[in-house]
C-alpha cells in the first residue's frame, strides 16, 4: 500500500509533536519572558522566563540583557519566615522538563538597568547554556509590583 500526501503530512505532524514542537532540533526552548521593573530608580529589576528542556539536560549559565550592565542568576528561599536571596551559578534544565523562573523562586537580577525602559515595552534577552545554542527572545516590561503578563 502506498502512502499518499496525507499520510506523509500526518507522519510529519506526529514527528513534530514527538519532538516537543521545537522543529525537531531537540534543543531547549524559552517562552513567556518578562521583567518586573524596580520600584526605586537605581535598584535592580527581576527577570523571569519559562524554560523547556530538549532531548538532553542542560544548564542555563547566564543571561545577557543589553539594557542592563550586569545580570546575576538568583534563588529566593524562606528561612524561618524570612525571605532571602542567594546568587547561583547555573539553573539545571532537565531533558524534557520545565523550569520556571518566577517570583519567589529562581530568577535573574538585572543591575544598572537603562532608566529609559518603561512598563508596556520590551527588552531583548539572550539565554546562555552550557551545551546548547543561545536563545534570544523579547521580554515584556512590567511595572513595579505588577503581575506576570498573560
Amino acid at each position: 500500500m502506498r502512502c499518499g500526501i496525507w499520510c506523509r503530512l500526518s507522519a510529519l505532524a506526529a514527528a513534530a509533536l514527538l519532538a516537543g514542537c521545537d522543529g525537531g532540533s531537540g534543543q531547549p526552548r524559552a517562552e513567556g519572558a518578562w521583567v518586573r521593573l524596580p520600584a526605586v530608580a537605581g535598584r535592580p529589576a527581576a527577570a523571569y522566563v519559562t524554560l523547556r528542556g530538549g532531548r538532553e539536560a542542560v544548564k542555563l549559565k547566564t543571561m545577557q540583557v543589553p539594557a542592563a550592565r550586569r545580570v546575576e542568576l538568583h534563588r529566593s528561599m524562606s528561612d524561618g519566615g524570612m525571605m532571602s536571596m542567594t546568587p547561583i551559578d547555573r539553573i539545571d534544565v532537565p531533558a524534557g522538563g520545565t523550569v520556571s523562573l518566577e517570583p519567589g523562586g529562581m530568577h535573574a537580577m538585572l543591575f544598572d538597568l537603562d532608566p529609559a525602559l518603561k512598563a508596556g515595552g520590551t527588552t531583548r534577552m539572550t539565554l546562555m547554556f552550557d551545551r546548547a545554542p543561545a536563545i534570544e527572545l523579547e521580554a515584556t516590561l512590567v511595572a513595579p509590583g505588577g503581575a506576570k503578563p498573560e
